[in-house]
């Protein structure tokens, strides 16, 4: 999956760009407030709050970054609260100690006014609080970025499971098909292999796409009809009718056929007068398929147990989601598929 802008190095050189700028200002403000609560007899050698600032400017960038890069992945991410705090703490003593040994240095300590708090505790809070704050919420960015990669990565798993199982059906009841023609010695035996072939180089090259053309598809179907025309006698009448144009619209590959199949597996046999009934009726923006096919009364059974249909439902599901209706029901001893896809 593609990592979104604020994932991106870009974000994080614009952010810390933005985070030293605040900083280098603020720290301009505060000694000018440092430097107007002074007295006007003392003489400051401007020289010496470059050094202050450059001082204070080494040791908040060494305690953003130790702390963003330290404390807070092996204490505070880990829960380890008390251990953080005790770092924190340790961090602002040595900041103190540091500030102090500046300041006793460059003379500062005859200077400074006792009444307040030093500057130094406010500037350090301030850092410490914008790296916790920046790390912990990069953390929840790429944790909901890693959990909709796992889910994009299971959803694909799925899928890949689902038409794994899909294919080897087909696979094996053509080729029960074949085995009956050649069986019976029957002229079809050969154009009923070519036919297979076809299925086969369909399924290994266009299956693998993400969405193939809709009259592929329908190829592909035609192509399966046929076959089953081949093997089946006089007593099984099959209509497929096809409504608007297909050669614009895409679809996932391999999701029409397990409905058609399924109706050539439990509506036909070699005794029983049997009909199935295909009609596809294509919009720009959405498809309609519906087939019925006679209920023999040795598959009721399997009828009510749901055609074996659970496979492509899944599917629906995660390639459709909210985008497809999918409806059976038995009317007057035909089973009727009605499934309805909007295509965006």
């Amino acid at each position: 999956m593609k990592k979104s802008f604020i994932e991106s190095k870009y974000f994080i050189i614009l952010l810390h760009f933005l985070i030293w700028s605040t900083f280098f200002v603020l720290q301009v403000l505060s000694f000018q407030a440092s430097l107007s609560n002074r007295p006007v007899r003392i003489d400051i050698d401007p020289d010496r709050f470059f050094y202050r600032f450059v001082f204070h400017s080494v040791v908040m960038i060494a305690l953003y970054y130790i702390n963003s890069l330290i404390f807070i992945p092996k204490l505070f991410f880990k829960n380890k609260i008390g251990k953080f705090v005790i770092a924190i703490i340790f961090a602002l003593v040595i900041t103190l100690f540091l500030d102090y040994f500046f300041n006793h240095y460059f003379g500062y300590n005859e200077q400074i006014n006792g009444k307040r708090p030093p500057i130094t505790i406010y500037i350090f809070l301030f850092i410490i609080a914008v790296s916790t704050s920046i790390k912990s919420i990069q953390k929840w960015f790429e944790n909901e970025s890693k959990q909709k990669r796992m889910i994009h990565e299971k959803v694909n798993s799925e899928l890949s499971f689902l038409k794994s199982q899909v294919n080897p059906h087909f696979l094996f009841n053509t080729l029960n098909g074949i085995y009956s023609l050649a069986i019976s010695k029957s002229d079809q035996t050969a154009p009923a292999i070519v036919k297979l072939s076809q299925l086969m180089r369909y399924m290994l090259d266009e299956s693998k796409q993400q969405f193939v053309n809709l009259s592929s598809e329908i190829d592909y179907i035609n192509t399966f009809i046929d076959l089953q025309r081949l093997r089946l006698f006089e007593n099984v009448k099959i209509e497929f009718n096809i409504e608007g144009k297909s050669e614009t619209i895409k679809i996932q590959p391999l999701l029409l056929i397990p409905f058609i199949e399924n109706a050539f597996k439990h509506g036909t046999n070699s005794t029983t007068e049997c009909k199935i009934d295909i009609d596809l009726n294509i919009k720009d923006d959405s498809i309609q398929l519906e087939i019925k096919n006679d209920i023999l009364m040795a598959r009721q059974e399997d009828e009510k147990s749901g055609f074996g249909l659970s496979n492509i439902k899944r599917r629906l599901e995660l390639e459709y989601p909210n985008c497809h209706v999918l409806t059976t029901k038995i009317v007057e001893k035909k089973f009727i598929v009605k499934l309805f896809i909007s295509i965006k």
